[in-house]
């Protein structure tokens, strides 16, 4: 059976199921990305988690992913992109980009239930000639876009979390016509944001996945505190040098780099969501000094701490 990740010390699942089971065959090596492959017999499969903790491992497969967290926030990578994850985010995920989902701590340490709606379908799998007809446009540009990857903030506040429950029990051909409602009311939003450049494209065949997705793991777990480049290193059983050219050549960016890109996201998560100080964001992110923080922010949003915050505060007040 598909999980949508590894979970530590779970709940028991509740979750309910479309799709002819029997025809989904899977393909799972522990810490290996998983495989999914749908025949004929099943035309998509969606299906509502809740968990007590969502710990997945980096995994990319053929068919096209909509996730929404309902309850949930933590960090997320995407191909070579962190994403914060906050409740009401929606995720829609082209064919084969590399994704992993990590829950804060909190669910975990308070006991608070993870809510999750995954849906997975194959690009397909309506024929090509379907989406090729001329109403069929906003659709087919909008899988093209999912090869970058997209997030919906707040999607929430829109009618697709509806629809995606109402998925979970049509029968029939109503499950074709509530799938292309999800996906016209997605083309139509204007607040989708793209995570990937254009053209991006992953290694996907690589014997040593279980390193990086140790390092990956690591990393979410201990990125509020000090990494010394010889600790992560080991996880990865690599030497020092070693480690560092691997890192790079497996995602094109130094690991330094990627680190302040988590603390990062992290901070912005707090600053949109919390009335805690600068200094408790920055101390809660990882950071040691404020110039490094301010710098590091900067360089990734594009923005200073305080322009940020000003911006989440008028898009709540907008959003109300």
């Amino acid at each position: 059976m598909y999980d949508f990740g590894i979970l530590k010390n779970p709940l028991p699942d509740r979750f309910r199921e479309t799709g002819n089971l029997s025809n989904m065959h899977l393909h799972f090596r522990a810490m290996k990305p998983i495989f999914l492959k749908i025949d004929s017999g099943s035309s998509y499969i969606i299906r509502e988690q809740v968990v007590a903790h969502v710990r997945s491992r980096c995994y990319y497969h053929p068919q096209v992913e909509l996730v929404y967290f309902e309850r949930s926030d933590g960090m997320a990578i995407i191909g070579d992109k962190v994403q914060a994850i906050e409740e009401g985010d929606l995720f829609l995920l082209g064919s084969n980009i590399p994704h992993l989902f990590r829950n804060d701590e909190k669910f975990l340490n308070r006991k608070l239930p993870v809510r999750i709606l995954v849906l997975h379908f194959t690009p397909d799998l309506w024929g090509r000639d379907f989406l090729e007809q001329p109403d069929m446009k906003p659709v087919r540009e909008l899988l093209q876009k999912a090869q970058r990857g997209l997030v919906l903030k707040g999607a929430g506040q829109s009618e697709l979390p509806s629809l995606m429950r109402r998925m979970l029990e049509a029968k029939g051909p109503e499950r074709f016509i509530l799938l292309l409602q999800a996906l016209s009311q997605l083309a139509r939003t204007r607040q989708l944001r793209p995570l990937l450049p254009p053209g991006f494209t992953a290694e996907t065949d690589d014997p040593n996945e279980d390193r990086l997705n140790d390092v990956y793991a690591f990393t979410l777990q201990n990125f509020r505190r000090k990494i010394q480049t010889r600790e992560i290193a080991s996880v990865a059983h690599l030497s020092e040098h070693s480690f560092c050219r691997y890192f790079k050549n497996k995602t094109g960016k130094t690991y330094t780099a990627f680190l302040h890109e988590v603390r990062i996201r992290q901070a912005c998560k707090l600053l949109s969501e919390s009335s805690l100080s600068i200094s408790q964001v920055i101390e809660e992110s990882g950071f040691v000094n404020y110039s490094n923080f301010f710098r590091y922010f900067k360089q990734v949003t594009g923005r200073t701490p305080a322009e940020f915050q000003k911006l989440s505060l008028e898009a709540e007040i907008r959003d109300r």
